[in-house]
């Protein structure tokens, strides 16, 4: 129910001194319900007609309640130091909005605004020559819910996990492996070989500069193609991209696509000859490079001096590629703000080459992440890996439960359902581009703000509705006389949810819909303090259907958000 709507539509219904159809955009659903339901500043108004805006609250309020009928959803009005506070008849408000929720189900807040189009996610992006860590948290969950957010308002969505699968890193792990690796040894420990060649590497040489030199000779062998290289690069990526399946699958995330970047090494040079032919580049100092000054975008390295390519280049070429193969209306990258001047001299190159897609590229940008003992620095060592944040979680959430006395049937589920839910919530708790810090002894509190304490509170509405064990006949709910301690102001935040879903997208912040949640679990803890859903065997069937109408709201937006929904904690 679109509350602000309703309310406008009455209104014109309304003879008034003021045309309000100019200011539509003015009113706004009420923050504090004391203030009513929706308000009108009539600030603006007193602009355009020459009066104080407290007039003119005064003269519409007075217009108004001459006017409103026991059947409208208008119930009253005040006017107070230059506001319009409109309040609406709380019974056909409460009904309309419960009977919306429990009749859509899992519909309710589903749109088809972009049905028939479709948007690339370019999400997570692993460096198959590290671990997956903490930092790659962000970009994971983030991309994941923009992509459910996507599909909630109609588009088709296609995942595309750009795997780190070329580059100089692997000119570097061929150099430690060629120094001090083993291959019975990597072969047995996989992953965790690889990165400790990775990090001895590094380690070394912070003080001996010609391994550096080794491991840019051995990248430069792998774009030439020679078979040692070649070879050795696809082993080491083999080992490396089963680990990272595996911990994408663990988070919810999967992927359409895991085409990274070594499917696009031999198709770098017809970029640049069209860069080239469109008189985009020049040479600097051997290198090919676009100058982007006269756009404040400084000067894009296209190749270096020694022919190898970069990023930017093979971004160039993959957003060619994608564009061929699905034919987007919309690309979205999500990666940390340090990438912000890279996507805007890739869009730049784009929009100056005329591509048809030119204007449909977009940077979601986010802060990066840190622990309560400081930055990450997984190149020089095994810092805050994701597969041990996972596992620790687990084990703590175990931990937790077994000290609540909770008995489930599963707990190695409902325990792991506990760490991926707190860990999504951490990612996307705060707007997007603050610097976070991840804390997992907090963020697995069942009491506070947390994942933990949501999903308790929705295995709570599930237990309250099998104890009722009673169906809803909506034509017989009564919310008559319904109170803001009775669950009215619980059903508004309720009817919050399809707007928040459409600010979510519109503004790229999946904060707005955790949030949401977080105060619709804290007002129903109230809710359910404050009234009997089942007294002495007797079910209240006004309450029941508001748990109800609660329970399909966690539902739809515990999916949207990665938090699992738990039936029984």
């Amino acid at each position: 129910m679109n509350l602000k709507n309703e309310v406008l539509q009455e209104l014109k219904k309304f003879d008034l001194t003021y045309n309000l159809s100019d200011f539509e955009n003015l009113f706004v659903l009420s923050v504090d319900a004391k203030n009513g339901d929706v308000c009108l500043p009539c600030f603006m108004l007193a602009k355009q007609f020459k009066t104080a805006p407290n007039i003119i609250a005064q003269n519409l309020c007075d217009e108004i309640a001459k006017q409103v009928s026991k059947n409208g959803i208008i119930e009253k009005v005040e006017a107070v130091n230059g506001y319009l506070n409109i309040f609406a008849n709380k019974e056909m408000v409460a009904k309309k909005i419960v009977t919306e929720i429990l009749t859509e189900k899992q519909n309710f807040g589903k749109f088809d605004l972009y049905k028939g189009k479709t948007v690339v996610l370019d999400y997570s992006s692993v460096n198959l020559a590290k671990y997956m860590h903490i930092g790659h948290l962000k970009t994971t969950i983030i991309g994941l819910v923009m992509k459910n957010i996507c599909e909630q308002v109609g588009y088709k969505t296609i995942s595309i996990n750009y795997v780190g699968d070329y580059g100089t890193p692997f000119g570097k792990m061929i150099t430690a492996y060629k120094h001090w690796g083993n291959k019975e040894d990597v072969e047995k420990r996989g992953v965790d070989a690889v990165q400790d060649l990775y990090v001895k590497f590094n380690q070394v040489a912070e003080t001996d500069e010609s391994l550096n030199d080794e491991a840019r000779l051995w990248f430069k062998k792998i774009e030439e193609g020679d078979k040692e290289a070649v070879e050795l690069s696809n082993w080491i990526i083999e080992l490396c991209r089963g680990e990272v399946e595996r911990l994408c699958n663990e988070l919810g995330a999967k992927f359409d696509s895991w085409r990274g970047e070594r499917y696009y090494s031999d198709k770098m040079q017809p970029v640049i000859d069209e860069l080239k032919a469109a008189g985009l580049t020049k040479v600097s100092e051997g290198a090919t490079v676009v100058d982007l000054e006269e756009y404040g975008l400084g000067v894009a390295l296209i190749q270096k001096s020694d022919g190898t390519s970069l990023y930017l280049t093979r971004d160039l070429a993959a957003v060619e590629d994608r564009y061929k193969n699905y034919k987007f209306d919309k690309a979205i990258y999500v990666t940390d703000i340090a990438q912000k001047l890279h996507f805007k001299q890739l869009f730049k190159i784009v929009e100056l080459l005329k591509k048809p897609y030119a204007g449909k590229l977009e940077h979601l940008a986010y802060g990066r992440y840190s622990l309560p003992t400081g930055k990450i620095a997984s190149r020089m060592g095994k810092q805050a890996l994701l597969k041990d944040l996972l596992e620790a979680g687990i084990n703590k959430s175990k931990e937790i439960m077994k000290e609540r006395g909770t008995k489930v049937s599963d707990a190695n589920l409902v325990s792991k359902q506990v760490a991926v839910g707190a860990i999504s919530f951490e990612a996307l708790k705060y707007e997007k581009v603050k610097d976070t810090v991840y804390d997992m002894e907090a963020s697995l509190n069942f009491d506070g703000e947390t994942s933990p304490y949501m999903q308790y509170t929705y295995a709570r509405c599930c237990s309250i509705i099998e104890k009722a064990n009673t169906n809803i006949n909506l034509k017989e709910v009564d919310f008559k006389n319904i109170t803001s301690a009775e669950g009215f102001d619980l059903i508004k935040l309720l009817n919050k949810f399809p707007q928040t879903i459409l600010d979510a997208y519109e503004k790229q912040e999946p904060c707005l819909i955790v949030r949401l949640l977080m105060d619709i679990a804290s007002e129903f803890n109230k809710f359910y303090t404050n009234n009997r859903i089942i007294d002495n065997g007797v079910v209240n069937i006004k309450n029941l259907s508001v748990v109800n109408a609660v329970k399909i709201v966690f539902e739809n937006g515990f999916k949207i958000v990665n938090i699992p929904a738990i039936s029984k904690m």
